[in-house]
């Protein structure tokens, strides 16, 4: 039972910003994530298996790109911003996004803030 004079409990987001080691063929790469998602979220991307369908992984990446990625530095070939969204994470190579997403489980799985 919760008081009248219960004093809210904010719950707070973590976030960090991803980057790679010297050695990395990303080194330079800034990316702002959100570590902590809600359970829609973390549900929807675990349910991801090895053998998700093309769809399926597509769908997953999207998901990343919308709800985790926050802003970065990325720029095409071209010299252009790359969007930090769903759409943008899907134009990206596929090597390149699985590393963002192991740096973002690492973080997000660290105890405490970021």
């Amino acid at each position: 039972m919760v008081t009248a004079k219960a004093q809210a409990f904010i719950v707070e987001r973590r976030e960090a910003v991803l980057t790679f080691p010297e050695d990395s063929d990303y080194h330079g790469a800034e990316i702002r994530a959100k570590l902590d998602v809600d359970v829609r979220t973390f549900l929807e991307l675990q349910a991801i298996g090895d053998d998700a369908t093309a769809n399926e992984l597509r769908d997953a990446f999207t998901l990343f790109g919308e709800t985790i990625i926050k802003e970065w530095n990325l720029q095409d070939e071209d010299n252009k911003p790359v969007p930090a969204t769903g759409e943008g994470f899907m134009t990206l190579p596929p090597a390149f996004c699985t590393s963002v997403i192991g740096a973002w489980a690492e973080a997000a799985s660290t105890a405490g803030k970021v």
